[in-house]
């Protein structure tokens, strides 16, 4: 089915018992903005989905007491492993010495039982909104890393960085938080907004452009499909299986150079 409005729609993650925050937490925190939430209730569990998930997650949240291990090292542990979506801490005691060990361990925010659901679905959200627009931000798309806020695209493979224009960043960008093919009127109205000298050619041609500076094989389109009349990205975008050493090394130092 052909999405014409743009899903804002995130994903969660809680690493922890949701039950020990009270009967039907995860349903509480549920909204036209927050849909979809996944759960584990171990540490080891929760790392490996954190960093291995087909479509990466927008925040996570993480108990500070879990059966095999201590929340705040399992966030230190995301941090030094390149994860930098916003992370809440949630304990069911939350004394000052708990919100500090927590927040030096690279926590976004901290919150204490008892949970005010409607106010850990605003933290969440001014937490994912602050992220995205943030330098920090990095979007897997098939063999890149795409920063939004600057508008790079850096190569795994190559360690080659790509520029992309204002409108090729934004289209990127929605089309990534779609879960759905996203019509070209859609795109025209989202992105350019009520220009009137814009019309779905100027779209096609956007699209052109950026298929030629993503696609890893000239002439076969596998990253940015056409589906249902409209575009998406496809989830599952063929990589190259082991980049080589030194340019995995270039490669990261080119995401630390434009983090500085």
């Amino acid at each position: 089915m052909l999405h014409d409005t743009f899903n804002r729609h995130h994903r969660v993650l809680l690493i922890g018992d949701a039950g020990s925050f009270g009967p039907h937490f995860l349903g509480r925190l549920e909204d036209d903005y927050l849909t979809q939430f996944d759960a584990c209730e171990t540490g080891a569990a929760g790392l490996d989905l954190a960093l291995s998930a087909p479509r990466p997650f927008d925040a996570v949240m993480i108990a500070l007491d879990l059966p095999d291990a201590d929340g705040a090292e399992i966030c230190t542990e995301l941090r030094e492993r390149g994860l930098y979506i916003p992370i809440i801490l949630l304990a069911e005691h939350g004394g000052e010495s708990e919100v500090i060990r927590g927040l030096n361990a690279g926590a976004n925010d901290f919150m204490a039982s008892p949970v005010r659901h409607a106010e850990l679905r605003a933290r969440l959200r001014a937490q994912i909104r602050a992220y995205e627009t943030s330098e920090e931000a990095v979007l897997r798309i098939g063999q890149f890393h795409f920063r939004p806020a600057s508008r790079v695209l850096l190569n795994s493979a190559t360690a080659e960085r790509v520029r992309l224009t204002e409108k090729e960043a934004a289209v990127l960008k929605f089309l990534y938080r779609a879960e759905g093919p996203v019509s070209r009127h859609t795109l025209l109205h989202e992105v350019w907004g009520y220009n009137a000298r814009a019309t779905t050619h100027t779209v096609e041609t956007h699209i052109y452009r950026l298929r030629r500076k993503i696609e890893p094989d000239a002439g076969r389109i596998a990253v940015l499909i056409n589906e249902d009349g409209g575009y998406c990205l496809r989830a599952s975008a063929p990589r190259p299986a082991s980049p080589r050493p030194a340019a995995r090394r270039a490669t990261q130092k080119l995401m630390a150079a434009e983090m500085s």
